[in-house]
């Protein structure tokens, strides 16, 4: 441990303009010169002077937009200002009705809009609830209670365990002291701090042994540490910085919705100006035809398509949150169906974010996590795992299972003799600890010593220990644990079939080889060893001329049904990544144990470094798995990939993974293990932490884009059919040389009555839609494709086409005839026909039968809904609000037929793609 320079008499210096910022790699002397500072920490002068320099360590949040700038951003939409503009010039034609309606289906829009970015806003407000309330510090040579906001660079403060680190710290000295970091960096374990200056200066936040950042725990032992930076200026200050700087990006469906609304508005305008011309020349008046220009530019955009994303959205998230995804932004359940790779975090998503031994090793026999005892040496070596251990477990409602108090590792230890029948309580009883050596980083290996019980003890010992041939002429017994190589140097002997034989050569480099075999796959691997000792044995001469018992490796292994939900990914075109800040060997293996990758390629944070961003791009490209890799590195990878065109669902749980998350197209946070910090950043939360969940989810979203695609489709045919209507009458009546009463086929109310029950209701209707069969055996919709991609446009416009003409025969067949009711006929036909079109447009390439017609029942009540609405706009006093008459049961008939017709001929194309 390097020393501590004294207070001495002359008071610190504040501190200067530019502090080192590699404190890792110097040592405490330097450290502390550096910050002129002491062992005894700062005078409150000198702390205030440096807080009105540095300001108060606390997370400062940029100013975000206003709510009311957000709610006219609403408006800003062009479809929406299409809408606005019509509605405007209703009113300048005092038509308060047409105006009204149309005001009504905008401010839906935007009310939602706007509650759905406000809530989104929140990330920076649950970085800053990490803040610590209270610290231990010394302030003039005393060590007293502070406000951690007080706290400035220079501070001198004491850490134990439980508590939150306050500030970003260079520990200047350490008791067994370990900090769960996992949050920050990815680290699944606790990391045991030294005071020893690093030799690197080019080393891994995860790797920086010798401090502590904002934000993370002490979990274990006991410090004293220097504040190094505070605030905005600390690792977590950065992330909050690159939180604040990542830009909000339109979802995939927010960028397709975008191009329809611009090309149907372009279409609504030319439409309204071709009807406008039409009717001016054949002798109508303008306020009659500028009504119904705005009314026919009003049908070519569906009103309800906002209205229908939304409802159609929130179904989807329902159903999602059935599945344990709770989705927190709405665009983000279509976006999981365009999700073309997922970069998934490793601890807890795709493991089960506990340690499990995973391998028991004696005397070269390599065995899997035991749940019975196999011979005697396995269960000597659980067994001195669980005596040589200062866990506990606490048994959970779950049976079998076991809460962990202590530390991860050896809580494995204690699970995995648990499982074997071995139970801590007894062996204590049995050999009671009498003294210890506690682990420390030096050594890196704890022993305890046990006294043997009476003569009333040897058969239970007999059961759990199987050989006892070592017990009768030892009154103690040491057990040693720890790292293998350092173990090895203390250890004399190895324990085989029973007894002890030399410790050799070929021993030694078995037993090394096996460690190197296990390490190599990222397993963590303890040695065990065991001495019998006379009672009159000094402590500090118990660990000499060890006798070897085995290796016990143990490994956060991966979840078993993430290889199923991976294998899924791949069927359905979607590239899986592993992001995570553990070490590559570690990464490596749960990677290929999972199938994300077929090979041990992993590219750490350093590489990446060493790279640059030209070759960034190649990397992402061809690599599956990165390791060791920082919060700035995640956001790069991110970037990547979306440069290239994919759309990005990014996983994580901890404070470093949340600039990453807000970056990427979807971000995808634990609700179990996840911080508040990363939930509030993400689109969508699991909440049971499970890579398959996100699977389920990707499914969803696919459903959902299917369901808005069948709606756009349905309603654009549909305002085809209509402007058709209005288009082709005036050439119908002038080339027919029937007299003529009126230009206009369709009043422009019955527009808008049309509209509200087919792209309002009958498109609700939509969003029902259950998956089809091939939904995760397709790739993804390519990120350039747009809405119409796939042919659908052409099936849009031979279906509007058709329904334009049957509505327009029908109603000019009726006009020829003399009867006064042609306008209902045409108005009730296309009722009719977008009914029947809405039943053949459920699948687009599976017929009606093979889906099953009632599998929507939903929409079959929606029918039902819309043919009674029509006939009360047929038969009720609403008819002449409406301009419409009574129909014959022939009328109506017929009108029904016509829908059959168009039902057929859909399916018929279905039949012949």
């Amino acid at each position: 441990m390097q020393p501590i320079v004294d207070g001495g008499p002359t008071a610190p210096r504040p501190l200067p303009a530019a502090p080192l910022t590699a404190w890792h790699h110097e040592d405490v002397p330097t450290t502390l010169a550096a910050l002129t500072t002491t062992s005894d920490g700062l005078s409150d002068t000198v702390a205030a002077e440096r807080r009105a320099q540095c300001g108060l360590n606390e997370l400062h949040e940029q100013q975000t937009r206003r709510p009311l700038l957000m709610l006219l951003e609403q408006f800003t939409n062009v479809m929406v200002l299409i809408l606005l503009a019509a509605a405007l010039l209703s009113l300048f034609l005092d038509k308060q009705l047409e105006a009204g309606a149309i005001f009504a289906i905008v401010g839906l829009f935007a009310l939602l809009g706007f509650f759905q970015e406000y809530r989104a806003e929140r990330a920076i407000a649950a970085l800053k609830r990490l803040s610590v309330p209270h610290v231990r510090a010394y302030r003039n040579g005393q060590l007293g209670e502070l406000s951690a906001r007080d706290l400035v660079p220079g501070d001198v403060i004491l850490l134990e365990a439980g508590n939150l680190v306050p500030a970003d710290l260079r520990i200047i000295e350490s008791v067994n002291l370990r900090i769960q970091e996992a949050a920050l960096t990815g680290e699944s374990l606790p990391i045991s701090k030294q005071s020893e200056a690093l030799a690197q200066q080019a080393v891994p936040l995860a790797e920086r042994r010798n401090m502590g950042y904002l934000g993370t725990t002490v979990s274990y032992g006991r410090g004293r540490a220097v504040v190094v930076a505070t605030g905005m200026q600390t690792e977590l200050g950065k992330i909050a910085t690159m939180l604040q700087q990542v830009s909000h990006a339109p979802t995939p469906l927010q960028q397709r919705l975008d191009r329809v609304g611009k090309q149907l508005a372009v279409a609504g305008i030319v439409v309204a100006l071709l009807i406008l011309g039409l009717g001016l020349v054949m002798g109508e008046s303008l306020g009659a035809m500028l009504l119904t220009a705005i009314s026919v530019a009003v049908a070519v955009i569906p009103e309800g398509l906002p209205a229908v994303v939304t409802f159609t959205l929130a179904l989807g998230g329902q159903r999602m949150l059935r599945r344990q995804a709770l989705i927190r932004k709405l665009p983000a359940v279509e976006t999981l169906g365009s999700v073309t790779i997922i970069c998934s975090d490793k601890t807890g998503t795709l493991t089960e974010n506990r340690m499990t031994v995973t391998r028991l090793v004696t005397t070269g026999t390599m065995v899997a996590q035991p749940n019975g005892l196999a011979d005697h040496e396995q269960g000597l070596l659980l067994a001195a795992g669980v005596l040589c251990n200062d866990a506990e477990l606490q048994p959970t409602s779950d049976s079998g299972a076991y809460r962990i108090l202590g530390d991860p590792t050896e809580g494995a230890l204690l699970v995995a003799a648990a499982n074997a029948g071995l139970l801590k309580a007894e062996l204590q009883q049995a050999l009671p600890r009498v003294s210890e050596l506690p682990f420390d980083s030096e050594r890196k290996r704890m022993t305890t010593l046990h006294a043997r019980g009476g003569a009333a003890l040897d058969q239970r010992l007999a059961q759990v220990w199987g050989q006892t041939s070592f017990m009768p002429a030892a009154e103690l017994l040491a057990l040693t644990k720890g790292a293998v190589d350092g173990l090895l140097e203390v250890t004399s002997q190895v324990w085989v079939h029973g007894q002890a034989e030399v410790l050799d050569e070929a021993w030694r480099a078995k037993i090394l080889a096996e460690n190197s075999a296990l390490a190599s796959n990222g397993m963590r691997v303890l040695g065990i060893a065991f001495r019998p000792l006379p009672t009159e044995t000094a402590t500090e001469l118990v660990e000499r001329e060890l006798i070897f018992l085995g290796l016990v490796a143990m490994i956060d292994p991966p979840r078993p049904e993430v290889a199923a939900a991976v294998a899924t990914c791949r069927t359905a075109g979607i590239r899986p990544l592993m992001i995570t800040g553990d070490h590559p060997l570690t990464a490596s293996y749960i990677a290929r144990e999972l199938g994300i990758t077929q090979d041990s390629m992993v590219v750490t944070g350093a590489e990446l470094d060493q790279a640059g961003n030209a070759a960034l791009p190649e990397l992402v490209a061809h690599s599956n798995v990165f390791a060791r890799v920082s919060p700035e590195h995640k956001l790069k990878i991110v970037a990547a990939l979306r440069s290239q065109g994919h759309v990005v669902a990014m996983t994580g749980d901890g404070v470093n993974d949340a600039p990453a998350l807000k970056q990427a197209d979807i971000g995808v946070a634990m609700g179990i293990t996840g911080t508040d910090v990363a939930r509030e950043a993400s689109d969508m939360v699991l909440r049971d932490d499970n890579f398959t969940t996100i699977v389920a989810a990707v499914e969803e979203g696919r459903v959902i884009y299917d369901n808005l695609r069948r709606f756009v489709k349905f309603a654009v045919a549909g305002n085809i059919g209509k402007v058709a209507v209005m288009l082709l009458w005036p050439l119908l009546i002038s080339l027919s040389g029937l007299p003529s009463t009126t230009m206009v086929a369709l009043l422009p109310l019955q527009l808008l009555w049309l509209n509200l029950m087919t792209d309002g209701l009958l498109g609700l209707s939509m969003g029902f839609e259950p998956a089809e069969r091939s939904v995760m055996q397709r790739p993804p919709h390519r990120p350039s494709d747009g809405i119409f991609a796939g042919g659908m446009a052409w099936q849009t416009i031979w279906v509007g086409m058709v329904i334009g003409l049957l509505s327009l025969g029908a109603g000019g067949w009726y006009y020829w005839q003399g009867l006064s009711q042609w306008q209902t006929v045409m108005v009730t036909s296309l009722a009719f026909l977008q009914v029947f079109q809405a039943l053949g447009t459920r699948s687009t390439s599976a017929s009606l039968w093979s889906i099953g017609i009632f599998s929507n029942r939903v929409m079959w009540g929606i029918i039902v809904l819309v043919v009674g609405l029509q006939l009360l706009a047929i038969y009720t006093p609403l008819s002449i609000f409406l301009g419409m008459q009574a129909l014959t049961l022939f009328d109506l008939l017929l009108c029904i037929g016509l829908g059959v017709l168009l039902l057929g001929a859909i399916e018929g194309a279905k039949a012949l793609r």
